[in-house]
């Protein structure tokens, strides 16, 4: 008799032998779950739209992560959070979301009440607290020019308003400040405005960052929001910081890796 025929009499190795292939396959299942990965949501600020997401958005995809850069409707905080609430609704599974400047205050406010949201990070952004309004956050800031917007008024349901645009000869110089002059131009030519009264509304009771986890992409050269109003965002909001030395108001653009590195981290830490 081979010693395979009587190992395989004895029921218990028997019963081992058949049941170990089952074992092996649900703990790689298992192990497989665990290691899923996140869907990555970016959100634009005030002056962009998706675009000023492409190369964070090609090296996400590069690393095989589902991700999306969404529209930001730009219309007011309330309205423009309700319409990222909606599509969260939409996502299986966790959710890093990510927002850029004013976009900060839109996830804030968007992922206070979707569980999906298991990580948030914030890229050259406001992180308002209960209360704060984007005027608010800045009124330490030094003043822009007299003449840094164009506004452009507009009729709402809710009364008259209107759209901001930013001089284009103020683009380079303050807001796309660390991008060549080809850039800069082509930023500002693409702009999409904010309605003003995004400036003045305030971010209700209920504020993701309390509950979430939070990381913080910071162009050390801003001038749009200063790096010292930035780290009081980063600090009360317990965010892990990323530094982008020389980076400007939206640093992703120039310097798109270091935002991948801190949502990656992000996303490692809710696949984990």
């Amino acid at each position: 008799m081979f010693i395979t025929e009587f190992l395989l009499r004895l029921p218990a190795f028997a019963c081992a032998l058949v049941l170990t292939p089952a074992i092996v396959l649900m703990s790689t299942k298992s192990t497989e779950a665990q290691m899923t990965k996140p869907t990555i949501l970016l959100v634009h600020g005030a002056w962009a739209d998706s675009s000023s997401w492409n190369g964070v958005v090609d090296l996400l995809l590069k690393d095989g992560y589902n991700v999306r850069a969404l529209p930001n409707t730009l219309r007011g905080l309330e309205a423009d959070a309700a319409v990222i609430s909606t599509y969260l609704k939409t996502v299986s599974g966790p959710v890093v979301l990510v927002g850029h400047s004013y976009g900060g205050s839109v996830i804030t406010v968007a992922s206070a009440n979707a569980p999906n949201v298991k990580a948030l990070v914030y890229v050259d952004a406001f992180a308002p607290d209960s209360g704060e309004s984007i005027q608010e956050e800045l009124a330490s800031a030094p003043p822009p020019p007299a003449d840094f917007t164009t506004a452009v008024p507009l009729t709402t349901p809710t009364g008259g308003d209107a759209d901001l645009y930013v001089n284009a000869k103020y683009f380079g110089a303050i807001f796309a400040s660390a991008e060549s002059p080809e850039v800069a131009a082509r930023l500002a030519a693409t702009q999409r405005p904010f309605a003003a009264r995004c400036l003045t509304d305030k971010a209700p009771a209920a504020i993701g960052w309390k509950a979430i986890p939070s990381w913080y992409v910071m162009g050390d050269a801003d001038k749009v929001i200063p790096p010292d109003i930035q780290e009081k965002f980063a600090t009360r909001a317990k965010s892990k910081v990323y530094h982008v030395p020389g980076g400007d108001h939206p640093s992703m653009i120039a310097h798109p890796e270091v935002a991948v590195a801190a949502i990656e981290d992000a996303a490692n830490t809710v696949a984990h």
